[in-house]
């Protein structure tokens, strides 16, 4: 299981730097448009001036419009690429934009703000919920950490708890009720934003 968590790990960690990049991109995308850039120019700009990741997203997204897949096609590859809402909301409204007209620097404007403004209130409910995930993980480790004080104190008390089938049944017992919580604190301590 190390490899898949520590591939799981990376994931989460690129697609983090992806989300805080994206308000960045999208005030590029809307500077290069008012300099009077094409839209397919301002994508190859982000993919050129960025930082990894987010360059390399922009740049599989500026070669497939050079080869000549279309654009909405493109964007669409990159909203499956990188699964984050904030990503879709950039493409959708980009799409619906091309589609019906408007002015598509102020709306990557609005996106940048809006993401910055999500950004910043999904930080201040993780500085809000660390209580929560503190309380969890105490109460996840205080268990262990009394059998081990008890082991130390008195082993024949921690013997005869592993040496009788029914202390080894309160102890799976114990473990399920302990998972149930885990989740539920979770589930708790976990707003979506």
């Amino acid at each position: 299981l190390l490899p898949i968590m520590r591939v799981m790990q990376s994931r989460t960690a690129r697609f983090e730097k992806l989300e805080r990049q994206l308000p960045d991109a999208a005030d590029l995308i809307a500077r290069s448009l008012r300099a009077g850039h094409a839209f397919p120019s301002t994508i190859q700009m982000v993919a050129d001036e960025m930082p990894e990741p987010i360059a390399q997203e922009f740049r599989v997204v500026a070669d497939e419009i050079n080869f000549g897949i279309a654009v909405a096609q493109s964007l669409q590859r990159l909203a499956i690429r990188v699964p984050l809402t904030d990503f879709r909301f950039l493409v959708v409204a980009v799409l619906i934009q091309r589609e019906t007209g408007g002015n598509l620097s102020e709306l990557m404007n609005n996106i940048s703000f809006l993401i910055r403004q999500r950004l910043k209130l999904l930080g201040q409910i993780r500085t809000l919920s660390a209580e929560g995930r503190l309380s969890a993980w105490i109460l996840c480790l205080l268990p262990f950490g009394v059998l081990l004080v008890l082991s130390a104190m008195s082993p024949a008390y921690i013997n005869q708890l592993r040496d009788d089938p029914s202390g080894f049944t309160l102890s799976m017992m114990a473990l399920g009720m302990m998972l149930v919580g885990v989740l539920w604190m979770r589930e708790i301590v976990r707003i979506r934003v």
